[in-house]
């Protein structure tokens, strides 16, 4: 994760057609291979398997992972310049505020680097997730949410989940440490088929 963010390798601005090279693909083929090797997505990959959202042809379905969260999209018509990944992990500018960024870990690195001015929060679930306002340089976030202190495959894993059994506001319901939480997460159509459009906690 550190890897492609530290690189910059996404252009935030939806407007702006987004680049592809081979360090770009490379590093996006690796973080799937990555997580995907994990325990946590073994189990996510059998819970999907049970409910028949994934079959057992595992090389194949990893392509089609590929393609949900890394095939592209347009969300400033006619530029293609966004991604269910670049929206979840990494966050996007729309005119003046913020899309996505729905990562604990990005957060952190950007404040650190001076480029986000935390405003506060509306509310808090324990320490496990949060909804915030902040600014990343000159672009407001609203109220935005994301886990805190997850690893970068354990969100990847809940959020493929629920996209694919539980897509929709709030649809995707489980617990952690006692906490009812929710997932709200979409689709759309995109030139490789069905691409992640956004995937965020509620509480």
């Amino acid at each position: 994760l550190h890897q492609i963010l530290d690189r910059n390798l996404f252009d935030p601005q939806v407007c702006d057609v987004e680049s592809t090279n081979g360090l770009k693909t490379g590093l996006e083929q690796q973080f799937i291979n990555l997580v995907t090797n994990t325990t946590v997505f073994q189990l996510a990959y059998q819970y999907l398997q049970a409910h028949g959202a994934a079959g057992n042809d595992k090389p194949a379905f990893m392509q089609t992972l590929f393609y949900l969260w890394f095939g592209t999209y347009s969300r400033c018509n006619p530029k293609i310049g966004s991604s269910g990944w670049e929206h979840v992990y990494s966050g996007e500018w729309n005119k003046d505020t913020i899309d996505g960024q729905h990562n604990w870990v990005r957060f952190y690195l950007l404040e650190k680097a001076g480029d986000m001015n935390y405003y506060g929060y509306y509310s808090h679930d324990g320490d496990l997730t949060g909804t915030f306002q902040y600014k990343w340089k000159t672009y407001l976030k609203e109220e935005g949410g994301f886990l805190i202190g997850t690893s970068p495959e354990f969100d990847f894993s809940l959020f493929t989940v629920c996209v694919l059994t539980a897509s929709g506001s709030n649809a995707c319901k489980f617990s952690i440490d006692g906490y009812p939480l929710a997932v709200t997460s979409y689709k759309q159509a995109c030139a490789v088929g069905q691409c992640l459009s956004t995937s965020y906690p509620t509480n």
